[in-house]
């Protein structure tokens, strides 16, 4: 049985709680007056999880997750906050917290999902550490790469970048890959690849409490290419249930089932944005040769160097680069401040294979666009 302990000034929040973990055969709840009570109560009890509730300060819940997820053998720590900001779930991610949700507009539902993923990446943890003791069965995990493709600005190529780069992944490099469209409200995947959207991201997080790999797979759509696709809800208004302790739970089982993950997300920051940056390898930061995106792209980058994502794993891919707008490259790269990795050329067959619904690499495959954006998705290859 795993321990899930819940430190929490509120009987009513824990009481919840309890409620719904009744539900998880392999889960028991105990709670703690304090979050160092809590920690003590952890360690000595071998505790899976700690959840600090909102009432929990935000400093101490910190302070004590830290603690809990250094040890030998980690604890996974949840935090429940009043109200979720950028700044704090970068510092909770930094601290090595599990997941972070809203207490404001948010169900118990969606804390139990973090609650479950938390639990089920301690056990998994805590079984690989005893893997020694059973050398004829040996389990290795997945490599997987997680990568985003992101762009604070509408129109400068994203869902063509990464539908064309999943689909070359999959038939000319051989990989299992996905591709989420997690621009939960406009999402264009679907048009882009000519699928179907029966099943969505929506049908997933509505069943994100017995979500498994098995049921993922089946909401999955499947291209042509071998590329499989969990795409956009078909109504905007089916957004708000998608909520980012489903996004982290979704992705994390994604990256246990595919050799790569691509996540095209919305021209904004957002939580879910920032959920899915906060769980990938690499994020590809797309500009076009246009003031306005270099603009946007330049403070997109300050915002995810001040969250601390500037280490390397941002990469700038122009897109369009050979435009002739008085603009050049090398004035992008003095504008933005950093190094352009890939340059995209314009080219006409690109709004033709959007338009068809079949992607410019499959389209036009000998065209220069084609080429470069496989040479992109080499460069995921090589890297992982």
């Amino acid at each position: 049985m795993g321990l899930v302990v819940v430190s929490d000034r509120s009987p009513e929040f824990i009481g919840h709680l309890e409620t719904l973990l009744e539900r998880e055969e392999d889960l028991t709840v105990a709670s703690a007056a304090s979050a160092p009570a809590a920690v003590d109560l952890a360690v000595r009890e071998n505790a899976c999880v700690v959840v600090f509730g909102p009432s929990v300060k935000i400093d101490v819940a910190l302070a004590a997750g830290e603690e809990l997820t250094s040890r030998p053998t980690p604890i996974g720590a949840v935090l429940v906050a009043p109200k979720v900001t950028p700044e704090l779930l970068r510092m909770a991610m930094r601290a090595g917290f599990r997941d972070v949700v809203a207490s404001e507009g948010t169900t118990y539902g969606d804390v139990g999902a973090a609650i479950r993923d938390a639990h089920d990446i301690a056990a998994r943890s805590r079984a690989a550490g005893g893997q020694a003791a059973h050398p004829e069965t040996p389990t290795a995990p997945r490599e997987s790469r997680i990568v985003t493709v992101f762009g604070n600005k509408g129109g400068v190529g994203k869902t063509v970048v990464a539908t064309n780069m999943g689909v070359a992944l999959a038939k000319d490099f051989k990989k299992d890959v996905v591709l989420v469209d997690l621009d939960l409200e406009s999402g264009d995947a679907a048009i882009m690849l000519k699928l179907e959207p029966k099943r969505t991201i929506f049908d997933a997080a509505q069943a994100i409490e017995r979500l498994d790999a098995a049921m993922l797979k089946n909401i999955l759509v499947e291209h042509s290419s071998g590329l499989k696709v969990l795409l956009a809800p078909r109504r905007s208004e089916d957004a708000e249930s998608v909520t980012t302790a489903r996004i982290s739970r979704i992705i994390g089982l994604l990256s246990e089932m595919f050799d790569v993950v691509i996540i095209d997300t919305a021209g904004r920051f957002d939580e879910a944005v920032l959920t899915a940056i906060d769980r990938s390898d690499e994020v590809l930061a797309v500009a076009t040769m246009e003031v306005p995106s270099i603009k946007n792209t330049k403070v997109s980058l300050e915002k995810l160097e001040q969250l601390g994502y500037r280490d390397g794993g941002v990469r700038l891919v122009l897109n369009r680069a050979d435009s002739k707008v008085f603009i050049e490259p090398g004035e992008v790269e003095k504008a933005i401040g950093g190094k352009i990795s890939a340059r995209i050329p314009s080219d006409r067959a690109v709004p033709r294979s959007v338009n068809k619904g079949v992607p410019v690499v499959l389209d036009a495959p000998k065209s220069a666009v084609a080429r470069s954006l496989v040479e992109l998705a080499r460069t995921i290859v090589e890297t992982g």
